[in-house]
């Protein structure tokens, strides 16, 4: 076949794309309704910017493969389609709200019937169901023809899935900017004409139409590869069901759709390329698709792949969160899960999944030790380079599942590159400040896990009911100001040195205090790292000399011991 053959464009508009009886579907391995409030927004202010100027706008290319007898196949656009789709029904939900006010009951009503008929389809007589223009993917379609075509509201909107909820927020979100556009319009011509004449008229696209699987598959890739909004997901669902047999074809989607349906649409394609990377080198995600292409090619591998995603999923979701039943009592390892978490850990999830796949339970439980300590040092406290902990913790990763019985001794040496030594650690420690504006739990967990090193306790930093004092006052008062002038005071009172733990009532009782009669509460407290606060009166040194002392304990706490 001829190049020329192949692909023909053209330039189009909605109108275009919807008149002379032509139907569209949304083939299976397309993605489900995805676009949120960011998109429905620009798009309405696109449509607004034109219903002002009366002028053109291009809204990008769709790319559709001829099916014959006017059916075709959204390969690119279905996002913008769906939604111009719930515009409209949006404009005709307004008609009918002049219908139902009384107001040019007849009139309205026929403009209903050929808008309707012009944007949507027309309805089959005897189930008085639409035959639409538009279908969307096997997830989607039966909630859009059977809700949102007939206006329909969902009997409960907590049991739809994901893609559905959106589509119904959409649809909503519309209603209320079409309700804002006309509030006091009571002329439906007028309203007609918004969608008749500018949606339908001035929105334009460029079109292209494919012949073949072939070509269509071509121009999917091609146009993810230039950045035109198509992911790594759309790529890979459409490649791996293109490749199984008809025959695992159903058990694929089946383990495609609980994959999807456990880590989320958003999170997949991070999903995969930390699988990927668990036992596999370091790939950038925009290269990921290109490797999973070349080193899958049969059904059987299709199959292979997705059970161990599948398999795999559950474990990634509970990787951020520590009261996920997947840890079911293992304190340690939720203790651990409950730290990297709260230090926003992720580049360490590729050899966290390696090491549960293929090491003990125990030795998996050393290796979160060790991902939670270097994160501490390496990141939250000496804020070091963060390019390089993603290859390091990739060729450990590799070590760890070509040889499931290497030491813990192996893998720390592995890491040790990201584990800043005592000296380092402590002079990181020692500047170090964390507001309690926006970093409570961070500093309330270095407190607690220090005071538990200090007094033999294992006290949980989130249900501990003690509170955090700022020995000197975060506000400032009277009694502090000749050591603390206004000018240096924001630069030192969220200093770790400047912080202590205190029971809750006697932090009321010490409130704005001077130094010396605040010691005196602290000296009752149960907090060790309190108690031992002895300090003639409170200045700058104070809190440099407490501060290095806190750094002191703080690599006692955070330590691997197989790296001393």
């Amino acid at each position: 076949m001829a190049v020329s053959n192949l692909l023909d464009t053209s330039t189009v508009s909605l109108s275009d794309v919807i008149g002379n009886g032509k139907t569209y579907e949304v083939p299976p391995y397309q993605r489900d309704y995805s676009w949120n409030k960011d998109q429905w927004e620009d798009l309405w202010n696109d449509i607004m910017n034109v219903y002002q100027s009366n002028n053109v706008h291009y809204m990008g290319s769709i790319v559709l493969q001829d099916l014959g007898d006017k059916k075709y196949h959204v390969i690119d656009g279905q996002q913008r389609f769906s939604t111009l789709t719930l515009i409209v029904l949006a404009t005709i939900n307004k008609l009918k709200e002049l219908v139902n006010s009384g107001i040019d009951e007849e009139q309205n009503n026929e403009r209903i019937s050929l808008l309707q008929k012009k944007f949507i389809g027309d309805k089959d007589p005897g189930s008085l169901s639409y035959s639409s223009k538009l279908k969307l993917n096997e997830n989607n379609d039966s909630f859009f023809q059977t809700n949102l075509l007939v206006l329909r509201e969902p009997t409960n909107i907590r049991t739809l899935i994901d893609s559905d909820k959106l589509i119904w927020k959409a649809y909503n979100f519309f209603i209320e900017k079409i309700t804002e556009l006309f509030k006091k319009e009571q002329n439906g011509e007028v309203i007609t004409n918004f969608l008749n004449k500018i949606i339908a008229e001035k929105l334009m696209f460029i079109q292209i139409i494919v012949e073949d699987e072939v070509s269509a598959y071509t121009v999917f890739e091609t146009l993810n590869s230039r950045g035109v909004g198509l992911t790594v997901t759309d790529l890979l669902k459409n490649y791996l069901f293109s490749i199984s047999s008809k025959v695992d074809l159903p058990h694929v989607k089946q383990k495609w759709k609980s994959i999807v349906e456990t880590i989320g649409l958003d999170i997949f394609p991070t999903f995969l390329r930390h699988f990927w990377i668990s036992k596999r080198k370091l790939i950038r995600q925009e290269y990921l698709f290109r490797a999973l292409r070349e080193s899958i090619s049969t059904s059987p591998e299709v199959i292979e792949l997705l059970e161990a995603l599948d398999n795999n999923a559950k474990l990634y979701n509970a990787l951020s969160n520590p009261t996920d039943s997947f840890w079911k009592g293992h304190k340690e390892i939720k203790k651990r899960i409950k730290e990297l978490t709260l230090f926003k850990e992720k580049q360490a999830y590729p050899i966290l999944i390696s090491a549960y796949n293929n090491l003990s339970e125990d030795k998996f439980a050393v290796i979160l030790k060790f991902v939670s300590v270097i994160t501490f040092r390496y990141t939250v406290i000496s804020k070091l380079h963060t390019n390089v902990k993603e290859d390091i913790y990739n060729k450990a990763a590799i070590a760890i599942s070509e040889d499931p019985n290497i030491s813990n001794i192996a893998i720390a040496q592995l890491l040790s590159t990201l584990y800043p030594n005592d000296k380092e650690f402590k002079n990181s420690f020692a500047t170090k400040s964390i507001s309690t504006k926006r970093g409570t739990k961070l500093v309330r967990y270095i407190l607690f896990s220090i005071e538990n090193q200090l007094n033999n306790v294992d006290y949980d930093f989130e249900e501990n009911p003690g509170t955090i004092e700022h020995i000197l006052p975060e506000n400032g008062n009277e009694h502090y100001l000749n050591d603390f002038p206004q000018a240096i005071h924001e630069s030192v009172v969220y200093r770790l040195g400047n912080y202590t733990l205190l029971e809750e009532a006697k932090n009321r009782e010490c409130s704005n205090l001077p130094f010396v009669d605040k010691k005196q509460i602290f000296h009752t407290s149960q907090y060790e790292i309190t108690k031992g606060i002895s300090n003639p009166n409170w200045t700058p040194n104070s809190i440099d000399n407490r501060q290095e002392w806190l750094g002191n304990q703080a690599s006692a706490v955070w330590r691997i011991s197989q790296l001393d």
